[in-house]
């Protein structure tokens, strides 16, 4: 006796009276069906047996592969800063650049979206995007430690980057924070310094959800060579607190996320760096001083792997939410700069 054949979507299609077409899109989670319809259709599929081919999904994404991206032309660079070209935010621009240049590759055009033009809603926003045909999202960093949006999600396929988004949860690419400031101590270690300071605002800590903060206190709970230094973390940067904070803790060498503001106050006494004290950097960004000795961040690098992914994302219809997101760190490079003293012995392994 043959083998029963196996539901296809066309019988799940005839058994409710819908389109085969509405079938596939509710299966696949995509939008343009009500959430009744979906969850109509996922019922009787499931009673019916119904599983996907796999040689048949294959085929499709094959073939969704190999055509023009005409369907998916534009992605949106999103960013909710309060003014639409913040000062502040300038070094997102090269996220931006990094994924546009990744997004021709694939035949997309990366669009700025600024989600405050003329006080609309997020929920406006929404329908703006959706009605241009916009589908990917690359969510640019927040303003904002613990940042959230209130988009309709079910609408896109959306990445994120940097950390400071935690609502939704979304595919995220971001800096390796943790494993930079790891080789940034091994680097000082190597040159002689024991008493390392770390000096970093509370609200960029907290943006990073303090993840170099962590590492550094456990750099240094690991290694009893190194002199425990209680970082200094203020509000904004002031000489007063600054000064207070060195003159009790009497660092060698003090590590920043932003090395300029630590040397403009240095320069207040007329320190030398690195005769008098060492200064460095774990996640410099191209706009800061090319003269530090640091770890620098490849923001074009990072806007680039965020659009591999969201183009991915796209092929498989990976609407909405993530309930299992990834997050991707990227590298960066060390940069020997002349704010340090020599090594003294072998460099770490990188």
């Amino acid at each position: 006796m043959p083998a029963p054949r196996p539901a296809r979507i066309k019988d799940i299609a005839a058994k409710l009276g819908l389109s085969s077409m509405s079938v596939s899109v509710a299966l696949r989670d995509m939008p343009g069906v009500s959430d009744e319809t979906r969850t109509r259709v996922k019922n009787c599929a499931q009673k019916m047996g119904y599983q996907p081919d796999p040689a048949m999904s294959a085929l499709a994404d094959y073939r969704r592969r190999q055509r023009p991206a005409s369907a998916y032309a534009q992605l949106a660079y999103i960013t909710n800063y309060e003014k639409k070209e913040d000062a502040a935010w300038s070094f997102a621009e090269e996220y931006l650049i990094g994924a546009k240049e990744r997004g021709k590759e694939f035949g997309y055009e990366v669009v700025p979206f600024w989600l405050r033009e003329n006080d609309m809603s997020q929920r406006q926003a929404s329908s703006i995007l959706f009605n241009r045909g916009i589908k990917g999202l690359l969510i640019a960093p927040m303003p904002e430690e613990y940042g959230c949006l209130d988009l309709t999600w079910k609408y896109f396929v959306s990445v994120a980057l940097g950390t400071s988004l935690v609502k939704p949860e979304l595919d995220q690419f971001s800096f390796d924070h943790h494993r930079a400031m790891q080789l940034t101590i091994g680097e000082l270690r190597c040159r002689g310094y024991r008493r390392i300071g770390l000096a970093m605002l509370q609200q960029r800590s907290a943006r990073l959800l303090h993840e170099s903060l962590d590492t550094f206190l456990g750099e240094h709970y690991r290694d009893p060579t190194l002199v425990k230094i209680k970082p200094l973390l203020p509000q904004y940067y002031n000489s007063e607190e600054f000064w207070q904070w060195f003159d009790k803790q009497k660092p060698d060498v003090i590590i920043s996320d932003n090395a300029d503001d630590i040397r403009s106050l240095l320069k207040e006494r007329k320190l030398r760096v690195p005769q008098d004290i060492g200064l460095t950097s774990y996640c410099r960004l191209p706009l800061h001083d090319q003269t530090v000795s640091s770890y620098t961040q490849d923001l074009q690098a990072i806007g680039a792997a965020a659009v591999d992914r969201l183009h991915t994302n796209l092929l498989r219809n990976l609407y909405g939410n993530q309930s299992k997101a990834i997050s991707t760190l990227i590298r960066g490079t060390w940069k020997e700069g002349k704010t340090l003293r020599k090594r003294r012995s072998k460099r770490p392994p990188s």
